[in-house]
Order: C-alpha cells, then structure tokens, then sequence
C-alpha cells in the first residue's frame, strides 16, 4: 500500500502522553563550540539584557558573529530572576555557542500565627493552623519565595479561614503576622457523591459517601427520609473535630435492609458546641437521593468505546456520574499481527455516564509492532432506549461511533485491529434479552462507513457487522462469549459485500469487593481468507 507521508497516530498519543513529564526535565546550561566566528547566546528563559564587559549588546537570543577572539565578562540580566555572571573565552575561529539557565530570584517570608487578642486560650480551644502559599500546602512558616505577589492563607479548624496578598522582594526577609479569630458555626458543602443510588449493585458501586464541610466544634445527625416524611435510617456523627466529615450509605434501612425504589431526602440536623457560654447554633441542611435498582454498574469490556462483550455490545448504560476506566495487553496471535508473539498490542478504554441512560466512551488500539498507521482512536456515544422489566423483558440502545484511522479496510482489510474496530463511522442496535436473572442473549447488527483520515470521502454503501453472544452477570463477576462477523461494502463494483474477518472471544471480568480494581481475561480466535490465529489478554481497570 502507499500511505502519505502523515505523522502515525500512535506517536501523536505517546507525544501527547510524555510531553508534560519531559517539560519537567531540569534544564542545563549548554556550551558549544564549534567552526565558525563569533558568539551564540540564549537564555533560559529568554528576553533577558545582555551585557558584555559592562555594554548592553540587545536580548537573548544574540547572535555577536564580529565579536573578535578573547575574554569577555558576560552578565545577563532579567526582572524576577537572579542576575547571572560567567568569564567566557572565544578562541580564533570557533564559535561559541552558550545556553545560560536564569535562577529565579527570591526572598524570604517568615509567617507568625497568633489568636486574635480576646480569643479564648488553648484548654478552651485548640490552634493547629494549616498554611497555604499560593493554594499549596507548606509545613514551615519560614518560607523561601520568588519574588513577586503571593497569597497566603491560613486555616485552623474552629477558627476564621485568614488569606493575606504579600509581595516578595529580593534578598529582603519580612515578617508576615496573621491573627485567628473564632469561627462562627456553619455548614457547608452538603452533597451525596450519587444522587441515584442502586443498592444492588456491587460493593462501594452500590453505595455512596454523604459529605460535608463544618467549620468548629458540634455534634450532627444524619436522618433519612422516605416520601412520606418517614425516618427510614440515622446515623449520628461524633463530635466534629475536623473540618471535612463524612459517611458511606448502602440504601439500607435501619435494620440493614436494602429501601425499595423511590425518592428519598437526606437530612442533616447539626448544632455547635460553644467555647464560652452563648446557645448553641442549630443548622439544618437537605439534599434529595433517589434509589433506582435499574441503574445497574457493571464491569465490561470497552472496545471501540462502546461496552459489552469484546465482540457484543451491550445496550446496559451506567449510571449517571459513574464510569469505568481500563487497559489491556494481547498475546498470541491477534489479529493483523505476522507471526505469533512477535507484539503486545496495547489498548485503553473509557466510559462514563453524563446523564441517565446516556453513556459515552473513547478507546484506543495500538501495536508498536506492526505498520503504525494502524493504530487506531476512537469515541462512541450510546442512548439506552428501552430497559427490561417483568412485563416487556427485551432491552434496547442505539449506538453510534467514530474511530480515527489513518488506513480504510476498504484499502487493506488487515487495518481492522484485534478488538474488531476500524476507521470510519458505525451505528450499531444492541438488544439484550434475559433468559435468567443472571444471564441473557443478546445481537447487535450495525451498519459501517469505513474511511481513513487521508480522505473524507467513503463507500455510500455500508458495510455490515453482526455481534452474537451469551453474557453473565454475578455479583462480582461479569463476562460471557461473543462473537463478530464483519462484511465490507464493495467501493466500486456496485452493490454488495466482502466478507470480513470473524471474531470470537470468551471473557471474564473480576469486581472484587470492596476494591474499585476491576480484573479482566480474555481469550479468543479469529478467521480470516482460510488463517486462523489465537489470542489472550490481561488487563486492569478501576470503576465507579
């Protein structure tokens, strides 16, 4: 095949993933020489006033090519950084060429920390502060800082939050006295981390943290309501000691039993503890929480960003602000791959849900072993637009995705990667029907618009794919078999299809309680113009 001279995906994605840890990378100062006449210099950073043997010469980058042979005192100057003086030596025809690192210029802040005169004294209320300098954490309240406007903040629970602007000058200590005055009684920042809670679900998926802020001593209750104002749980928080408090629900009632489906309020009665001899403050604050054993999260595979059985999509969406992350290594003989174990192909997935029944997904598929502009992204989005129930047991979504490729299988058929994407646009119409309470039947027929991202053009003719499986669901396990078929519309030769390879895989995937780890294996086979090739993966996720 002829492909056009284009950068290859895969380095476009590893760029992207190392450039914020290689723009950590110290930089040095550089010296070279080399044949030629003159002096090269540049900065670090740049824009700073060159002086040479007491005369301004301009800014860095400056290049002196008539600067004659000698030695010459060298200053570079820049405001905020710390002046910067070598000795250099041009020797007759060299060229120097120097890189010089600017230090940034500091001061020092030393930070005292008092009570307010009329505060009440440590046997009555403690002072731990907490110090922030720019909204980082510092452990000293002696503090070396580059020159300039900084703010410092200082917190202490039971006390009144202090945020200072102080600014720093060169080589000139100064002392900052920040006085705490006790804090009013409040609460703040009461939410449930799900708003939908299906208590069915397994381990901390069917849970969720109930937090909030307080800011002195009290003591609090958390009541729980159904619809008819009735408690249905209480829990009672020790004496609040600590700003951020929190507890973990289960949607169960008060003897442990999991609540029935419907609304429910969470109710949050909260009194100070007073130092000196005024009322306690009462605060009550309310967030709604629903329980909707429909909102199922479970473990799958992310394949082309739409999840399931690697070779069936599922029509199941997680629930709104859940997601699951993983990445999987192949061995064997995947698919396109030459020979056995001559590569590890190497993908990731994401799915999330933004909004009940809607999930979106992105995946990646790369194998550094074979043609790079194999390698494959891609993004997906699913509208879930029927759930089973008793009456109507038959679930159904519609799927649609994008995958960013720099090679059709219209052009090459091996471009279709392991999990079974490939470039172009698909929408797909997953069912899934329940033949037991743990296990069902599912298809997902879709149409394919294979293209490549050398061209916008593509077949008007689709191609097709049917997806087939049996999948499982325990409590901590999901899994199941699949297998795809995959039909390519003919480009030029009028209507009709090319068979495709077909896939075939069985899986597991492991949700151990009460971890967020999810474990997944997989094993399978493909078939393509009479080869057949055997592969197996491992990977590692996390889901919430």
């Amino acid at each position: 095949m002829m492909h056009q001279k284009k950068i290859p995906l895969f380095y476009v994605f590893l760029f992207l993933l190392l450039a914020p840890i290689y723009a950590k990378v110290p930089v040095q100062d550089i010296y070279l020489e080399s044949d030629g006449n003159g002096l090269v210099i540049q900065s670090v950073p740049s824009g700073a006033e060159v002086y040479i043997d007491g005369i301004r010469r301009g800014r860095t980058p400056l290049i002196l090519a008539t600067l004659v042979p000698g030695t010459y005192q060298l200053v570079l100057v820049k405001e905020g950084y710390e002046t910067r003086s070598v000795l250099i030596t041009l020797t007759f025809g060299k060229r120097l060429d120097l890189t010089l690192v600017l230090a940034r210029a500091t001061g020092l802040l030393s930070i005292e920390i008092d009570r307010r005169p009329g505060s009440p004294g440590p046997e009555r209320l403690p002072l731990e502060p907490r110090l922030f300098v720019d909204d980082l954490a510092v452990s000293s309240s002696y503090l070396k800082l580059p020159v300039g406007f900084h703010r410092v903040r200082v917190e202490a629970f039971g006390w009144e939050s202090v945020e200072r602007t102080v600014m720093v000058f060169q080589d000139f200590p100064q002392i900052l006295t920040v006085r705490l005055e006790p804090a009013s009684f409040r609460i703040s920042d009461f939410y449930s981390e799900r708003r939908r809670l299906n208590p069915y679900n397994s381990g901390m998926l069917g849970a969720t943290d109930i937090r909030f802020s307080v800011s002195a001593a009290g003591m609090g209750t958390l009541t729980i309501v159904d619809s008819n104002n009735s408690p249905v749980y209480e829990y009672r928080f020790s004496p609040f000691s600590e700003k951020n408090q929190q507890h973990t629900w289960k949607g169960t009632d008060a003897s442990g039993s999991i609540l029935r489906d419907g609304s429910y309020t969470l109710i949050l009665n909260a009194n100070s503890i007073p130092y000196d001899d005024s009322e306690p403050v009462l605060v009550t604050k309310q967030v709604p929480i629903v329980i909707d054993s429909s909102l199922v999260i479970r473990p799958w595979s992310i394949a082309s960003g739409a999840s399931g059985l690697l070779y069936m999509p599922l029509p199941e969406t997680l629930g709104s602000g859940s997601f699951q992350m993983d990445s999987r290594l192949v061995f064997g003989l995947p698919f396109g791959a030459a020979s056995p174990f001559n590569s590890v192909p190497f993908s990731f997935g994401l799915r999330f849900s933004p909004a009940n029944s809607w999930e979106a997904g992105v995946s990646g598929e790369f194998d550094a072993a074979r043609d790079p502009l194999a390698n494959q992204l891609s993004l997906a989005l699913r509208r879930a637009l029927l759930k089973s129930s008793q009456d109507f047991p038959l679930s159904l979504a519609l799927d649609f995705s994008w995958t960013a490729a720099e090679v059709s299988p219209l052009s090459d058929p091996t471009a279709i990667s392991w999990s079974g994407s490939m470039g172009g646009f698909r929408m797909g119409l997953p069912i899934f029907i329940p033949l037991w309470k743990w296990a069902g039947f599912g298809i997902s027929p879709a149409l394919l618009w294979p293209m490549d991202l050398n061209s916008s053009g593509y077949t008007a003719f689709p191609g097709l794919e049917l997806g087939a499986g049996f999948a499982g669901m325990g409590a901590t396990i999901t899994g199941g078999t699949s297998a795809k078929m995959i039909w390519l519309g003919q480009n030029e030769a009028g209507l009709g299809w090319t068979p495709g390879p077909i896939f075939a895989a069985a899986e597991l995937h492991w949700f151990p309680k009460p971890s967020v780890f999810v474990f997944h294996l997989y094993g399978g086979l493909w078939y393509y113009r009479e080869q057949f090739g055997a592969f197996s993966s491992l990977g590692l996720g996390f889901i919430h």
